[in-house]
């Protein structure tokens, strides 16, 4: 019984595997599509939002902001998503309570490190999302083991594969890698979606903004003209 190791999280498999890491990237990997594209003049992020019936769509938020600069979003668990995004929220505070500023290289390896935590503490089990962060020159991913890495095209959740092609055939400046994103939730979403569906949020050298969701619609608008 002590050698299970889907009761014991540090154990390695007899494969050299952390079984309850790679459940957790399954479960993220079965989120809803998460999608971004670094570019010289800024990083857009976007997300699809599949949320139950009877839901007001325009209350759930996919992309998220930190102070100052920083965005990002997720595949994966909810719940377990809240509460890495308080995380971030103590990390960047906390940060700039010092420095008034936050670095967000120095930003993902502190907040890697806390998730990784998670793989190893008793009690607790590994985050079932992977996270897309990015300002407006880096572009992060960070799996449920607590590694991380510095991408220029990140895709995340259901239909992963194929979306990550899409993108980087059609990666190019910031004003139409929106446009991208936004015909990639269109063609892997699987269902027929409009603007109440889809986040949207930038990130370039005059800071981040999150998508409203009238400028979400002009995103769709332009697509329907061409």
């Amino acid at each position: 019984m002590f050698l299970d190791t889907d009761k014991q999280l540090t154990l390695f498999t007899s494969e050299g595997k952390l079984s309850q890491c790679d459940n957790a990237l399954k479960a993220s990997a079965q989120g809803t599509l998460s999608i971004s594209i670094k570019s010289k003049d800024g990083v857009v992020l976007a997300s699809l939002k599949e949320s139950p019936p009877l839901t007001i769509k325009q209350a759930y938020t996919k992309v998220f902001k930190l102070p100052p600069n920083i965005l990002l979003t997720y595949a994966g668990l909810q719940p377990d998503f809240r509460i890495q995004y308080n995380m971030a929220l103590d990390i960047c505070e906390s940060y700039r309570d010092i420095y008034n500023t936050v670095d967000i290289n120095v930003f993902v390896e502190t907040f890697s490190r806390k998730i990784q935590e998670y793989t190893i503490k008793k009690g607790y089990r590994p985050f079932g999302t992977l996270i897309l962060i990015s300002n407006d020159k880096f572009l992060y991913r960070i799996d449920p083991s607590g590694s991380y890495s510095l991408i220029e095209v990140g895709s995340i959740g259901r239909e992963y594969v194929e979306s990550s092609k899409f993108l980087e055939r059609r990666k190019g400046m910031l004003d139409d890698n929106i446009t991208t994103c936004v015909e990639c939730m269109k063609e892997y979403a699987g269902y027929s979606i409009n603007c109440d569906d889809v986040d949207i949020g930038i990130c370039n050298e005059n800071g981040s903004k999150i998508f409203s969701r009238e400028e979400v619609q002009e995103v769709f608008d332009s697509l329907s003209t061409k």
